[in-house]
């Protein structure tokens, strides 16, 4: 990853964390507790494998956004609804 890139990235994970969320790095780490909710934030045009990401919500069980939702909810100080920033998934059928 670029220097750029990473620097995007340690970023968006301290805006996340002082939000009070937590960053998982691993999909296999995701942990569900009782009253949270997860979602995976993603940004496709920085995936290096070809198309890889689309099955990432299946395997994490969770919603996937664009990182411009962490980044719209801490500018207007509230957490904004999922719908706008979700990035389609591949149906499991498909992938296989």
């Amino acid at each position: 990853m670029s220097g750029s890139k990473r620097a995007w990235q340690n970023q968006l994970e301290w805006m996340v964390l002082l939000c009070g969320a937590s960053v998982v790095k691993d999909p296999s780490s995701f942990t569900f507790h009782q009253g949270t909710h997860s979602v995976v934030v993603m940004q496709p045009d920085a995936w290096t494998e070809d198309g890889g990401f689309h099955v990432i919500g299946q395997m994490c069980e969770a919603p996937v956004v664009t990182r411009e939702w962490v980044l719209d909810s801490v500018a207007l100080y509230q957490c904004q609804e999922l719908d706008t920033y979700l990035i389609p998934q591949v149906p499991q059928s498909c992938c296989r």
